[in-house]
């Protein structure tokens, strides 16, 4: 659904500007959530009422965090390349490892480095001009 999500973003954003897009967005996708938490009941003021304070800090540093993951990219994405763009955003999954190991003191096995080291490389491959990369080795 995210890449879905994605080439109609693309798509939508040919004359739009990004910050209104995004806006839009997430209008739409709070609404979404929200009727999906009401239908399966999960939203009710008894249960926000049992949220911490600190429960409540780290819910809101994470909205703000994917809303400003979302801004950057749909800027991104509306000067570049969709594939470029795309996996370079991807790279949030290294970046999410490795502070899942510095905050969350979280292991990692040696599968999992092997993976993310093929998430950079890959990345690199794609986001870097075939002929800069055939230039570091001349």
């Amino acid at each position: 659904m995210a890449s879905i999500g994605t080439i109609f973003a693309k798509a939508g954003l040919k004359g739009v500007d990004a910050n209104l897009l995004t806006a839009i967005r997430g209008i739409i996708m709070a609404c979404v959530v929200t009727l999906a938490a009401l239908s399966f009941g999960k939203l009710s003021y008894a249960s926000l009422a049992t949220l911490s304070v600190k429960q409540w800090a780290f819910v809101i540093a994470s909205g703000t965090g994917g809303a400003c993951s979302w801004i950057f990219f749909y800027h991104a994405l509306a000067g570049g390349p969709t594939l470029t763009v795309t996996v370079i955003d991807k790279l949030s999954i290294v970046f999410t490892a490795i502070l899942a190991v510095l905050v969350l003191a979280e292991g990692v096995s040696i599968q999992a480095i092997i993976g993310l080291i093929l998430v950079v490389g890959g990345t690199l491959l794609i986001a870097i001009p075939w002929t800069a990369i055939t230039a570091i080795f001349k």
